[in-house]
């Protein structure tokens, strides 16, 4: 009988123990924003090719972000940990094709006055034609 109490004590500490350790995170308020746009890219582009761009309006919490272009399967974080201060922004990412390469451009335009616009850019190569998926994204820290 008491091998047996003992034994479902046992049983009993150890499943509380697993409870309490498998309790869920918190969730980020502020979850990963992105803007993006899926599109045909030529390989190689020219000058002569129209830019492309596409925004949004978005709402972002005050914290930290990493900020980073992206293309297909490639990512470059161009700002890490970026304070964001509360508000509404403007946000647009261009494509503007150049000698041989696409110059990426995403910018935050707030609606606060008092705030300036911030931008990040890089190029990228593209040396076959397809459609890619391409913009940035705003992932909280």
């Amino acid at each position: 009988m008491v091998i047996r109490w003992k034994l479902a004590t046992l049983i009993g500490a150890l499943l509380g123990s697993t409870v309490l350790s498998a309790a869920p995170a918190a969730a980020n308020p502020n979850p990963t924003a992105y803007n993006s746009k899926s599109q045909y890219l030529g390989a190689y582009p020219v000058d002569s090719w129209a830019t492309t761009c596409v925004s949004r309006r978005i709402y972002l919490g005050a914290g930290h972000y990493d900020w980073a272009l992206f293309m297909a399967d490639s990512v470059v974080v161009k700002r890490a940990s970026f304070y964001v201060g509360s508000g509404w922004y403007a946000w647009t990412d261009c494509l503007d094709p150049q000698n041989e390469r696409y110059w990426h451009t995403s910018t935050l335009n707030p609606d606060n006055p008092a705030w300036e616009m911030v931008s990040v850019s890089g190029g990228r190569l593209v040396t076959i034609s397809g459609t890619r998926d391409w913009g940035s994204y705003l992932d909280s820290q």
